[in-house]
């Protein structure tokens, strides 16, 4: 336990399909993890329904997964965003990925709590998600937050909280081009990422949800129940459609890959009803089984790193191991053999950079919170939707200085966060339907693209068809096409739509303007104008995949209502 601890931070969660991790800066200026009551710096993302009131998190959830697995659920984060997903536990009514993901979170804040001791609860955090999370998967995951009882003040990129912790703790003194490799249990993300004296400055990204560890264990899981039914005559299928044989069987998978990691062969033994195997497992086996998993990864990072070419970043000065599954050694032996000139290859914290990342990016929050405090307190004004950025420097300089006393820190420490800048791009591209007025086909036409910089605002004129049209339908839409031009409807999604509706009938032809602006968190706002009669419609971005304000509230109370261990 630490020290009783007054201030009100902001914590940074990663969020992970397989493992979540929680972390916060403490009064000496350090990035710490909170060990969990298990004595762990990390813990499964795994849910035990034990009953209707109460709900388990964490290694004793994973563990019921070979007894009870219709209560247990995991990997939830795979499905958070997507439409009509919805997990049964013991609920009366389905549970959306955020409400389950929500009893994560509020186990992670509680051991949080219990560790660090502050006198308020713990209500900020910034939870980290994925790169080429879209629209949903983001909205779901803030909404996660919400139900968990938190004020969600940012939900960042994974590959971005990583590059914050080592921009902002290494030593970056000049300008590096550095490759994000982040393989977790459950996701994959690649991400290019320029540091220059600790500002980070994102380039492009890709990304695999359903690409990681938790695909290992399966391939090798599959090996193990293929070796024992040549043994014993039996079928496969026997094993892999027994919950309880193949939860063990992911187990000593998950048991061998660990231990191949430092050796370079592993016996497992493996039961099935009255027979038993001792099967025997080496590094170039386990390496020959998965190949097609690394080699996806390795085809997504050739992907990305073309597209940074695009964007003028030609070199790449280090490549960043992100996650647990990339203490696997075919993972640095694959990307050196293909690699061969980057020779900067190492391992970040693979387990905890992202949150240490994010509760970094957390207490730049919060040190810019205090500065503004600071500035309303000394100049008698209202500060508040004023950036700490456009402020004038004789007045930051005396607000920083008073902040760096309060919390007991040089100057110095506090303008290496406060200075510093962080640059996203958006993961999708955004834009609307149109029809063509010849043809009469609707298609999509992009207004904001994929790697573009945010916040990033546009307005694009668009003309009515039909003669003495009195309303149009706006409709958002979301997808991966790099271009400006025509784009198929099919492989888009639909965000949200609105109707205009117009003061009176209009000829066809008449212009409709629409202005799209995506914050620097990835949060989209669509407003449209009837430039002829001056109406205009704001419009609400919101898929079925996500919770109305109405239902979230509901929803928190009874998520609140629920007991957490």
């Amino acid at each position: 336990m630490t020290s009783s601890d007054k201030k009100n931070r902001i914590f940074g969660i990663d969020l992970g399909t397989t493992y979540s991790c929680i972390a916060y800066v403490n009064d000496a200026g350090k990035t710490e993890v909170v060990p969990n009551t298990d004595g762990d710096l990390t813990t499964p993302s795994v849910v035990y329904f034990e009953d209707s009131r109460n709900v388990v998190v964490g290694k004793t959830a994973k563990e019921e997964l070979k007894t009870s697995p219709e209560r247990v659920i995991s990997l939830v984060k795979r499905s958070m965003g997507e439409k009509d997903v919805r997990f049964s536990g013991v609920a009366d009514t389905p549970l959306t990925p955020q409400e389950v993901s929500a009893h994560i979170l509020r186990k992670l804040v509680q051991d949080g709590q219990d560790y660090t001791r502050q006198e308020e609860p713990i209500k900020d955090v910034v939870i980290t998600c994925p790169a080429y999370f879209g629209f949903s998967q983001k909205e779901a995951t803030r909404q996660a937050g919400e139900l968990a009882g938190l004020n969600v003040r940012y939900v960042i990129p994974e590959p971005t909280a990583a590059a914050i912790f080592y921009g902002m703790t290494e030593d970056t003194s000049g300008k590096q081009t550095v490759l994000v490799y982040d393989l977790g249990g459950g996701t994959f993300d690649v991400t290019v990422i320029e540091v220059d004296a600790g500002n980070i400055e994102v380039v492009c990204v890709d990304g695999d949800h359903n690409l990681g560890g938790a695909n290992w264990d399966e391939d090798v899981a599959t090996w193990f129940a293929e070796r024992f039914c040549e043994e014993h005559g039996t079928k496969t299928s026997e094993l892999m459609d027994s919950d309880e044989t193949w939860q063990e069987l992911l187990d000593l998978a998950e048991t061998a890959k660990r231990s191949l990691t430092s050796k370079t062969k592993h016996s497992t033994r493996v039961t099935h009803g009255t027979n038993r195997s001792r099967i025997e497992m080496t590094r170039d086996e386990f390496d020959a089984i998965t190949n097609g998993r690394l080699e996806n990864t390795v085809m997504l990072t050739r992907s990305v790193l073309e597209k940074a070419k695009a964007k003028g970043r030609h070199d790449i000065d280090k490549i960043l191991l992100v996650g647990g599954s990339t203490y696997m050694p075919q993972v640095q032996g694959r990307l050196k053999k293909e690699f061969p000139s980057i020779g900067d290859i190492g391992l970040l914290d693979p387990n905890q950079a992202v949150a240490k990342g994010a509760a970094v990016f957390g207490y730049k929050c919060y040190l810019d919170d205090e500065i503004m405090k600071r500035v309303g307190e000394q100049t008698g004004n209202d500060v508040s939707g004023v950036a700490v950025e456009a402020l004038p420097e004789a007045l930051r300089e005396r607000a920083e200085a008073s902040v760096a006393l309060d919390q007991g820190l040089q100057l110095v420490q506090i303008r290496s966060l406060t200075r510093k800048t962080v640059q996203n791009v958006t993961s999708k591209s955004f834009g609307t339907v149109a029809v063509d007025a010849v043809s009469g086909k609707s298609h999509v036409v992009n207004l904001i693209l994929v790697d573009e910089q945010v916040p990033v605002d546009v307005t694009k004129e668009f003309r009515t068809v039909a003669e003495g049209q009195t309303t149009v339908l706006v409709r958002c839409m979301e997808n991966t096409v790099r271009e400006k031009g025509d784009v198929d409807l099919e492989g888009c999604t639909e965000i949200g739509n609105a109707e205009l509706r117009f003061a009176r009938p209009l000829p066809s032809g008449s212009p409709v303007e629409l202005r799209f602006f995506l914050s620097a968190d990835g949060l989209l706002t669509v407003h449209a104008t009837d430039l002829t009669t001056g109406g205009k419609v704001d419009i609400s971005i919101a898929t079925t995949a996500i919770l109305t304000p109405e239902e979230v509230e509901q929803r928190k109370a009874q998520n609140m209502a629920i007991t957490v261990s």
